[in-house]
């Protein structure tokens, strides 16, 4: 084990806290392992078993990646830790603390103690991508050791220096395995720059990691600007980084500029979605004054991919991108009234339909399933949206059609959380039913509302499943007040 970390105690490890945190998240969103393991970019073994408890300390980029996956606040993920505090060697401790405390000078304790846990995840973070260094033989291997003591004990720069020094050295090798070694050791750097809080730094080492390839594989280049770039995007989620999410998208237009889309065109639509993506965040974080500005270029993005793919060419980016598009239409800016709203909810359902048609459920089960469901939803809220009982009872079948047909690839046995959700989704619709229903009518909904539900608690005891239990419990409650 490296020199200065420090496992956390069994009895407040983050790994098991996080991991019952996902399960329950992804239950509420309606996904199964797969799903999220898709959403995510990870392995469903990886999800199981961090889950179950299996991985202690989980690496930042895979908690990232869940946390934007599952709209995981830092608040819910703060409270996963116990003890970040004193996890941190003591120098590094008191200079990340004084420099929050500098850029922050109004923020409360609580804001310190989840900065603090979030920069405890990147050390360790950092401190596994160098075992896996020291792990190798030679003089590298000697200055990575040298580089992660420097880290043990919080001297960052001298850290940097001694994986300069080892940068140094295997620079004299110029083959391309010797330059996939290369790409790590400056990689690692900046992720130690990204420890720091320095995003100008750390975009300047990884993008020189990728231009060691610029000679040799344009395309490895361009995939390791794209591993940088999600890099960047989940630390401009985690911190509202408006600077790091600026860097991203100066990364994914570089790699437009070598996946073009008469060559690369699968490429060029994971990198087009990508940055639609980033775009759509910095117009929550970037100044007011250019939301609009953020939010057309997400939206050019998404429809761009959207008019390219069809439901028989790349169907899977055809639907993501409306998928996009449908939640951008969400947002409640881009409405300066009630009806306006009201139609862009109803554009809204319109591009999930379409994604919807393009995904077969043979060839896409969990996708299907996802897109079902959430329609349904879609449904319900223009539901509520509707004054006219007629046209809203209609839209409200509807929602329980699309909320019924998800169930045809959901087993509880297999894909519980996922089968919750729609069990909730359904019960929720039913209830909303009702309100417009005779009282005989609405009683029969009720009832069917309370079957759906009761058999949800069933396999959700509180126990397991807290968060859920309880929304449960909700939804029964209201059962007996419509």
């Amino acid at each position: 084990m490296l020199e200065g970390y420090r496992k956390l105690p069994n009895s407040a490890s983050f790994g098991v806290l996080f991991g019952r945190l996902v399960r329950e998240k992804r239950g509420i969103e309606g996904l199964s392992q797969d799903g999220l393991a898709g959403r995510a970019d990870l392995t469903k073994a990886r999800i199981s078993d961090l889950e179950t408890g299996k991985i202690d300390n989980p690496h930042a980029a895979t908690v990232d990646a869940i946390c934007v996956a599952l709209n995981i606040s830092r608040d819910e993920r703060s409270a996963c830790y116990g003890g970040a505090r004193t996890d941190l060697p003591p120098r590094l401790l008191e200079n990340l603390a004084l420099r929050f405390g500098c850029d922050h000078p109004n923020s409360s304790e609580a804001e310190l103690e989840a900065f603090l846990c979030n920069k405890a995840d990147e050390f360790h973070d950092m401190q596994a991508r160098l075992a896996k260094i020291v792990s190798a033989d030679g003089r590298v291997a000697e200055l990575a050791a040298a580089a992660a003591q420097a880290l043990g004990e919080g001297d960052i720069q001298v850290a940097d220096q001694r994986l300069a020094e080892a940068e140094a050295v295997q620079l004299e090798s110029t083959t391309l395995a010797a330059l996939d070694r290369q790409c790590e050791l400056r990689f690692a750097r900046g992720h130690a720059a990204l420890l720091d809080s320095n995003v100008a730094t750390a975009t300047a080492h990884w993008e020189a990691a990728a231009n060691y390839f610029h000679y040799l594989d344009r395309d490895v280049e361009a995939e390791r600007r794209f591993a940088y770039c999600d890099e960047l995007r989940a630390y401009g989620y985690r911190y509202r980084s408006a600077p790091a999410l600026e860097a991203a998208i100066g990364a994914l237009q570089a790699n437009l500029a070598i996946w073009t889309k008469p060559a690369h065109l699968k490429n060029w639509c994971r990198a087009t979605i990508a940055l639609g993506g980033t775009y759509w965040r910095l117009s929550q974080f970037d100044d007011q004054m250019r939301y609009f500005e953020h939010i057309d270029a997400a939206i050019a993005c998404d429809e761009a991919v959207r008019e390219t793919c069809s439901d028989t060419t790349l169907p899977y980016y055809y639907a993501i991108s409306g998928g996009n598009l449908a939640s951008i239409l969400l947002e409640p800016k881009l409405a300066d009234s009630d009806a306006a709203y009201l139609r862009n909810l109803e554009r809204s359902v319109g591009l999930q339909l379409s994604a919807l048609r393009a995904l077969s459920k043979v060839e896409y089960p969990l996708e299907w399933g996802i897109f079902q469901h959430n329609i349904g939803l879609s449904y319900i809220r223009l539901f509520k949206l509707q004054l006219d009982p007629p046209p809203a009872l209609d839209i409200i079948e509807r929602a329980i059609d699309h909320i019924q047909s998800s169930f045809e690839v959901r087993d509880p046995e297999t894909e519980l959380q996922y089968w919750i959700a729609s069990c909730r989704s359904l019960g929720e619709a039913l209830i909303e039913k009702a309100r417009c229903q005779t009282d005989v009518e609405g009683a029969d909904s009720l009832r069917l509302a309370q079957t759906v539900l009761t058999g949800a608690v069933s396999k959700a005891p509180e126990r397991e499943h807290p968060h859920q239990w309880a929304e449960l419990q909700e939804q029964l409650a209201r059962c007996a007040t419509v």
